[in-house]
C-alpha cells in the first residue's frame, strides 16, 4: 500500500513541476508568435535583435541593420523587446 501511496504522489509532482510549467510556456509563446506586427522589435533564439518587417503563416522578415533583412522561421522569435509605435502591451 505504502509503495503505490509513493508513486502517486511521484505521478502528481512529476506533473506538476515538470508538464504543467512546460504547457503554461508554450501558451505564452503561441501568443507572442500569434501577436507579431511590422514594426515590433524582438529577439531571436540566436540572441539577434531586429525589428518586424513582414509576417507570413511560418515565418517572418526581420530588419537586423539598416538595409539589412533576413528571413527566419517565425519559431525562431523567443522574446518581445519593444512594441511598434502607437501600439500597447496588454
Amino acid at each position: 500500500m505504502i509503495p503505490l501511496i509513493f508513486f502517486g504522489v511521484m505521478i502528481v509532482l512529476f506533473w506538476l513541476l515538470i508538464i504543467q510549467p512546460q504547457r503554461r510556456r508554450r501558451s505564452i509563446q503561441q501568443q507572442l508568435l500569434m501577436d507579431l506586427h511590422p514594426g515590433d522589435e524582438v529577439m531571436t533564439v540566436g540572441g539577434l535583435f531586429g525589428t518586424v518587417q513582414e509576417v507570413a503563416d511560418n515565418h517572418v522578415v526581420l530588419e537586423i541593420a539598416p538595409e539589412t533583412q533576413v528571413r527566419l522561421a517565425k519559431s525562431a522569435v523567443t522574446a518581445m523587446a519593444g512594441r511598434a509605435a502607437g501600439r500597447t502591451t496588454r
